[in-house]
């Protein structure tokens, strides 16, 4: 039974004795990978930076209606680049990934190559080739975030078997990545623009809703308004004023008719005994005192003050006609009897009249105090229901004219996304043209290669000592046997021995 390894140099001693167990392992795999460096065919990768540069103008002059943070605007437009249809498109216009086709794409080591590298067996498929080149494309973000205020930039890699395709596909998905953004912030602030003016609309229309109804109001309630109280009231107490001087001219005309119908003896004298004073006269005074306060509150052409003025014109000349027949009459009762009683008739008649109009103006004037006296009493609660109203209409107001605001800032911001002074990509560092393959790493491949057979080898070292035991050395019969070991026969071999005995001995480690 063969004794463990006590040091360094056993196990040296095992690999020396089947050194060619562990070479040959070693000299296959790294031919091997010497080979498939050779053999995979070589890639190359382009590079693009791309900054994203601040806003132009200053955010107090115009501020942008794109507030998305930059990180998740980059997120959105890496989502809509690496779609389908983008990628799809690239893939149509640069004819990629048709080599295969090309080299063969059915021969043997093509598809030794497709299993190692984990591609499907068989002619691809469009979503293959999508997946692929997704998978070849590589965007790293660098000091992205929404609390940056500079610095930010991202760098977009493609990987590729033509260099110059390669750098022209990097390039291709830097213009596309500078194009989405321009497009989604137009798309932004157009959209933002869209919506004000259809709610500019629907508020224009809620204010003209609301003129409507103020409007109709108004007019259904015209006189018994808020802002119509004071000059109700005035007007109330002008009627009031009038109905005195018509109450008072009704009984000026009354006393009148009385004294006329008993001159004329149409009523017993003893009914107007008490009569001392001539009432027309009585009539003047007050009219006279009326008059003067009348001045004191209004102007001559105010219609009261004219009305008065004009009764004590009537009332005067009534007086100086009266006083001019009762001269004659003192003197000559006998011979103008008749022509007095003719005169006293008609000022009967024109006091009648005269009465008959004052008292369809007293009634007119009490039904203007009656409905003036409404109108007041409808004040209060028309003023409530104004107020609601015009609280409606202001709302409506305030949110039309804040909606033009916005909308004028909207438009600013978009004039400013169009000229392209907001917030833009600009590529920094254009794609290069790569001047060595990217992968594969041929030094890399042909030390794994060697690592491979060197493992495979000492694998194979130590599986062969551990099913082939013998005793080698003396010192391996220590503790084994009890007696001294007094000699040691080597293993004698002809030359006729059988060749194949001979190789087997050399890959057990025999010695020959």
């Amino acid at each position: 039974m063969e004794q463990p390894y006590k040091n360094i140099y056993d196990l040296l001693d095992s690999v020396y004795r089947r050194k060619w167990t562990l070479i040959m392992p070693s000299v296959l795999c790294t031919a091997a990978a010497v080979l498939i460096s050779f053999i995979l065919p070589p890639y190359y990768k382009s590079n693009t930076l791309v900054l994203v540069e601040q806003q132009v103008v200053p955010e107090r002059y115009v501020a942008s209606t794109d507030k998305t943070p930059i990180d998740q605007r980059l997120k959105t437009i890496r989502q809509e680049i690496m779609s389908r249809t983008k990628l799809g498109q690239i893939i149509d216009d640069f004819k990629l990934y048709r080599e295969d086709e090309t080299k063969g794409e059915d021969s043997l080591f093509t598809k030794a190559m497709k299993f190692l590298q984990t591609r499907k067996l068989g002619k691809l498929t469009k979503d293959d080739l999508i997946e692929r080149m997704r998978n070849d494309i590589e965007i790293t973000f660098i000091g992205v975030s929404a609390k940056s205020s500079g610095g930010n930039a991202f760098s977009i890699s493609y990987t590729g078997r033509d260099p110059f395709i390669t750098m022209q596909v990097t390039s291709t998905l830097a213009s596309f990545f500078i194009e989405e953004n321009l497009k989604l912030r137009e798309q932004f602030v157009e959209g933002t623009s869209e919506f004000l003016v259809s709610e500019m609309e629907k508020a224009k229309k809620d204010i003209e809703e609301q003129e409507n109804v103020l409007r109709l109001f108004k007019e259904k309630n015209m006189g018994s308004l808020p802002e119509q109280l004071d000059a109700n009231l005035r007007t109330l107490d002008r009627l009031q004023l009038e109905l005195r001087s018509a109450n008072d001219a009704i009984k000026n005309s009354e006393d009148r008719k009385t004294v006329l119908e008993e001159q004329l003896g149409l009523i017993p004298a003893a009914r107007t005994a008490a009569v001392r004073v001539n009432p027309l006269e009585e009539e003047l005074s007050k009219l006279k005192r009326d008059l003067v306060t009348l001045q004191s509150m209004y102007k001559e052409n105010y219609p009261d003050v004219i009305i008065t003025r004009n009764r004590i014109k009537e009332i005067e000349k009534v007086l100086s006609t009266s006083a001019q027949k009762d001269a004659p009459k003192q003197e000559e009762p006998s011979q103008e009897a008749a022509g007095a009683n003719s005169a006293l008739y008609a000022d009967l008649r024109a006091v009648k009249s005269q009465l008959q109009t004052l008292k369809q103006r007293d009634a007119d004037i009490r039904k203007q105090i009656k409905a003036l006296e409404r109108r007041v009493e409808d004040v209060p609660a028309n003023e409530q229901k104004l107020t609601d109203i015009r609280r409606d209409y202001e709302t409506s107001l305030r949110n039309y004219q804040s909606l033009l605001e916005k909308k004028l800032s909207a438009r600013l911001a978009e004039n400013l996304e169009k000229k392209q002074k907001g917030e833009k990509f600009r590529v920094i560092d254009p794609a290069n043209l790569p001047e060595k393959p990217y992968k594969p790493d041929k030094p890399k491949i042909m030390l794994t290669g060697m690592a491979a057979g060197l493992g495979i080898g000492m694998g194979l070292v130590f599986l062969f000592e551990s099913l082939n035991p013998a005793f080698r050395r003396p010192e391996d019969l220590i503790g084994v046997l009890n007696h001294p070991v007094l000699a040691i026969i080597p293993v004698f071999s002809g030359k006729a021995a059988d060749r194949s005995e001979k190789r087997l001995k050399v890959i057990k480690g025999r010695n020959v």
